[in-house]
């Protein structure tokens, strides 16, 4: 088998120094961005069509719930694909394969109208191929940039991040304009034609096949036994690693997408202008902390990991306070929303010294695989924190919620520390 670094085209020192100097990383996140533009433009239109007929905002939040399981179960394929096959290959058929499949479902609604099953079979279908995606997209980077070392690696990481941040914030503040004015059959042709020009420009990446290192694993549940014996037995470190950054999505999502709206919509009762604002700040502030980590990735060492998860802890102890103590409602929402803020910086900026350390701590054949694993823990974290999330809020005071969150996450600072200090 060819080895991946013997097709794949080494970007020079100086232009790894900065990954957008690099043309097939420009490529990568050229078409990574038109995807996810693509499928959040989609999403949200699916979730104003669902509502404007059937008057039911919970419709369409079931079937993105019911998207989770088979997304966690077959997100590991998409990294075993990875491993074996040509990524730029994956990428391009991926995309492609979500353009037939809104496509499809935009015929059958053209000939018969409204139909909540074709919706949730299609929201269904792009989680899963976007959750076979994202492993790719992550194996890619290490491919590209190995060589060049993990400060180089964050700085790729971070390009990727404000692409995310920036591709879920844009269709958020255009869907809603496009949906009013053209409704949802064309924006359905705008993600069509989103994910197949996706397609076309991966197609121009260059990615030689990676190095498998398979011999004697013929079926896939040979290739995540394989994953499973490296993580558990080669670098147990690295699993750690993994279910630190799962223990995290479980507690930012739970505090932050579940108790951020309702604290501010329920407990302070604050309309949609006020909450909307502060959402918004929210959200850009992940894309500030992708911009900051960008610039200072070269400090962003493992040594340093602990010092995020500690930032992280302190962003939420103001919230616990204001929460608990007298204060009036908008002096709340500001403490509320500037320490939400806080967290998304330090999360983000968590992630880039974290990822990039899970990427380079693998082998070129185990990354696509290792990484689906740390996708789909994350995955399982999410539906959890969000439930343990809204029973809390529903049975104990916030405050007391928040209380409880940063003991947490002080109480993670001893691992953190010692899985640090194996890297």
């Amino acid at each position: 088998m060819t080895n991946a670094y013997e097709c794949t085209p080494q970007p020079q020192r100086s232009q790894a120094a900065d990954p957008l100097r690099t043309r097939d990383f420009r490529l990568l996140v050229a078409g990574l961005g038109i995807s996810l533009f693509a499928n959040l433009m989609l999403r949200f239109a699916m979730s104003m069509w669902v509502l404007d007929e059937t008057g039911s905002a919970a419709a369409f939040a079931s079937i993105l719930t019911a998207s989770i399981l088979p997304t966690i179960l077959l997100s590991p394929l998409g990294g075993v694909m990875a491993d074996r096959t040509n990524r730029r290959t994956v990428m391009v058929a991926l995309d492609a394969l979500s353009a037939v499949t809104v496509l499809v479902c935009a015929a059958i609604f053209s000939a018969a109208g409204f139909n909540l099953a074709a919706i949730a079979v299609m929201q269904v279908v792009l989680a899963v191929l976007d959750a076979m995606e994202t492993p790719t997209v992550q194996a890619a980077l290490p491919q590209m940039f190995r060589s060049h070392g993990e400060d180089v690696m964050r700085r790729a990481m971070a390009v990727v991040n404000v692409v995310n941040q920036t591709s879920t914030l844009v269709p958020a503040v255009l869907g809603g304009v496009l949906y009013a004015a053209v409704g949802a059959m064309p924006m359905m042709g705008i993600t069509i034609v989103g994910f197949g020009a996706a397609a076309v420009v991966e197609c121009f990446i260059r990615l030689g096949a990676p190095d498998r290192g398979d011999a004697g694993r013929v079926t896939a549940v040979d290739d995540l036994r394989a994953a499973g014996r490296f993580l558990t037995r080669e670098r147990p470190h690295v699993l750690h690693l993994v279910l630190i950054c799962a223990a995290l999505n479980f507690l930012v999502t739970g505090y932050a997408e579940v108790g951020f709206p309702y604290m501010a919509r329920t407990v302070l009762g604050f309309g949609s202008t006020a909450y909307g604002l502060a959402y918004g700040l929210v959200g850009a502030s992940g894309l500030l902390g992708a911009l900051v980590g960008g610039r200072v990735a070269r400090s962003l060492s493992m040594r340093r990991f602990p010092m995020a998860i500690a930032a992280f802890s302190l962003t939420i102890l103001p919230q616990a306070l204001a929460m608990t103590i007298p204060a009036g409602g908008v002096i709340r929402l500001a403490v509320l929303t500037a320490s939400t803020c806080g967290t998304m910086i330090a999360i983000t900026l968590a992630n880039l010294i974290a990822v990039p350390a899970i990427q380079m701590g693998c082998p070129e054949n185990m990354t696509g695989k290792v990484m689906s694993l740390a996708l789909s823990a994350s995955m399982c974290a999410q539906p959890l924190g969000q439930i343990a999330y809204g029973w809390a809020y529903s049975v104990y005071p916030a405050g007391a919620v928040l209380a409880v969150t940063f003991a947490l996450a002080t109480a993670m600072l001893p691992p953190v520390a010692h899985v640090t200090r194996r890297f």
